[in-house]
């Protein structure tokens, strides 16, 4: 069973669900970022996912080689997902190139392969982080609330902008 919905504090600007294959997560995943600047700002995505499963994640740097400058330039970027998704990084990013972000707005997306959280900013980061955390934190209290450790940790599909 998939968590329809996510309970916010205050409601996002927009958020839509979708129908599509869940994200499952793995031990595979990784938070991967595109500037070292705010990496201490995971540390707390990492200790909430610890303090469930008892497994620290990895939060690694997106290599160059990977991510268009342009790209690095213009967004803050974090990508929940594995070393392989990963390496599709100019391609998701590309996807999204038409979303126009102000400062201290954050667009998150999940699909079946990954978690993106896109900002321009400091102050959009530090949200997007805050609603990753908030929405993650449901996902595996709903996890260990339905005791089928047999599955995957799986979040559904979905799109927010907020700011």
């Amino acid at each position: 069973m998939i968590l329809k919905e996510f309970e916010f504090d205050k409601s996002p600007k927009n958020i839509t669900y979708f129908d599509n294959e869940p994200l499952k997560l793995n031990n595979e995943f990784i938070f991967f970022l595109n500037k070292s600047k705010f990496r201490k700002e995971l540390t707390r995505l990492q200790n909430l996912i610890k303090s469930y499963i008892k497994t620290p994640l990895i939060v690694s740097g997106i290599r160059d080689t990977y991510l268009k400058k342009q790209y690095t330039e213009k967004y803050l970027i974090v990508l929940f997902t594995t070393s392989e998704n990963v390496k599709e990084i100019n391609a998701i990013i590309e996807a999204h190139s038409d979303i126009e972000l102000s400062p201290g707005c954050v667009f998150l997306e999940t699909n079946s392969e990954y978690l993106l959280l896109l900002t321009r900013n400091m102050e959009g980061l530090i949200l997007g982080v805050n609603i990753m955390e908030l929405i993650l934190k449901q996902i595996l209290e709903d996890y260990l609330n339905q005791k089928k450790f047999d599955e995957y940790i799986t979040i559904r599909p979905f799109k927010l902008i907020d700011c």
